[in-house]
């Protein structure tokens, strides 16, 4: 039991976590809001555009602009994917202090852009000030997902590509560049299968804050409160919860499913390479529980304090 409190203390304690208060300033946008802070889902014809946008941190940006390219394309691609949807095209928004840095980041974008079959059509680049790279990305859906579907009583699935490598010693792991790009560019489409057969009806990507502090963000839109099973939750091998809590994968979600469809959701992945399981259950209450060996620690109680006030 100490060992499980200590992991909820890192949860909780998380900056990457602690950061996400800042989304309280979204609410000064009602209509921005009604969907979570990533992305928008908009009426369109008999079905539903599919509209976000990411910015990566200006440290990133100046440190590895390649990557921060990449990044920018993976990140929205995986909002649209966490929202039932099918990514159409992509625009960027690139500032550098020179060329050879811009040059880095566009190459980062192209090649990101590539892997996952979600061309980028244009944007807005300006040299000679401090490095800032951001995208927004549209996509389509015919069932669309949101986080705030989650209800008391569905089961949680998480899903992951857990084929990949850190990236130097942060909390990135990253499957770009070890997964087949066919697979990569398609990895959306068991969801988008999920959702249109009933049996996922919300979904979140799972970003900065790891997958705990992802499924935080879920439950506070949602109004309900969940327990994330560890002795479930899929994960490398060799890669310790302490780290795995931590993570920010390129590939990975938090599902709500109904009873008695989590076996079948889970059928559409696992033929991909990619781990699906069942790690937990959402509940009537207000907070976020890790459980593991018959143990259960609170994480977070969002009826004493929340989180971003969005939901």
């Amino acid at each position: 039991m100490a060992h499980l409190e200590e992991l909820a203390a890192l949860v909780r304690d998380s900056p990457a976590l602690r950061d996400k208060r800042d989304l309280s300033a979204v609410r000064r946008l009602p209509a921005a809001a009604a969907d979570g802070d990533d992305g928008a889902l908009v009426r369109h014809g008999d079905g539903w555009l599919v509209l976000c946008a990411e910015a990566i941190a200006p440290r990133f940006c100046e440190l590895d602009p390649f990557g921060a390219g990449a990044a920018c394309v993976a990140t929205n691609v995986a909002d649209v994917r966490a929202m039932g949807g099918t990514p159409l095209a992509l625009v960027d928004t690139v500032v550098s202090p020179d060329r050879a840095h811009a040059e880095r980041v566009l190459d980062g974008i192209a090649w990101a852009s590539d892997l996952f079959g979600v061309p980028a059509v244009g944007g807005h680049l300006t040299i000679g000030a401090a490095p800032a790279v951001s995208a927004a990305i549209t996509g389509v859906a015919r069932t669309p997902l949101r986080a705030s579907a989650a209800r008391p009583g569905d089961v949680l699935l998480a899903a992951f590509c857990l084929r990949g490598e850190y990236r130097a010693a942060g909390p990135y792991f990253s499957s770009l560049r070890t997964r087949d790009p066919g697979l990569l560019a398609s990895d959306g489409d068991p969801i988008v299968s999920a959702a249109e057969a009933g049996l996922v009806h919300a979904a979140r990507d799972v970003s900065m804050p790891g997958v705990a502090g992802s499924l935080l963000q879920m439950i506070e839109l949602a109004g309900c409160g969940a327990t994330l099973d560890l002795d479930h939750l899929p994960r490398p091998e060799g890669v310790g919860l302490e780290r795995w809590l931590r993570t920010v994968p390129s590939v990975g979600f938090v599902f709500a499913a109904p009873p008695g469809h989590a076996a079948e959701a889970c059928s559409l992945f696992t033929p991909r390479g990619l781990a699906c399981a069942v790690c937990g259950t959402f509940d009537d209450g207000h907070a976020l529980r890790l459980a593991a060996g018959g143990a259960v620690a609170a994480v977070w109680d969002l009826a004493e304090e929340p989180l971003t006030g969005l939901g």
